[in-house]
């Protein structure tokens, strides 16, 4: 099965302050947690991080599935902050995932925008592939919304 290309987009409103929060919910993993995640970590979002997503609830925590991941970059400019990571051997998907906060200083509107690119990489995410792709679908809805609520 082919890569499949997916991006998401939510104002969460406006406000040097809001993009301040939403920034450091995010680096620090808070957004993760928010969504329903058990996150393994040693600290924020760095390059070269390794992070372990298991999810709280769904058909992926009643399979005991874990998500390795790596971050492979940082941003942290004045307008857009986040980073990306990429999933490590054990991750049911193959791919890469990017989180980024952005603030328009035109207008003040705060957006959190996710992107990224998976393919199944294990036999049962492929055999579940329906399932697989509803997962995904259902955490990504849930980032925004945990961030959503946390700024």
């Amino acid at each position: 099965m082919s890569a499949r290309r997916f991006e998401r987009e939510a104002v969460l409103g406006a406000g040097a302050d809001l993009f301040d929060r939403a920034s450091r919910a995010l680096i620090h993993w808070d957004m993760h947690r928010g969504a329903g995640l058990v996150v393994v970590v040693d600290g924020p979002a760095t390059p070269g991080r390794v992070v372990t997503l298991r999810p709280r609830s769904g058909p992926a925590a009643w399979l005991r599935m874990t998500a390795p991941c790596e971050v492979t970059e940082v941003i942290d400019s004045p307008d857009t902050r986040g980073f990306t990571y990429r999933t490590l051997p054990g991750h049911p998907e193959r791919g890469w995932e990017s989180f980024l906060v952005e603030l328009d200083r035109a207008t003040g509107a705060v957006r959190m925008r996710i992107e990224g690119e998976s393919a199944h990489a294990t036999p049962l995410a492929r055999l579940g592939a329906p399932l697989a792709r509803l997962e995904q679908n259902r955490l990504t809805r849930r980032h925004l919304d945990a961030l959503r609520g946390q700024a």
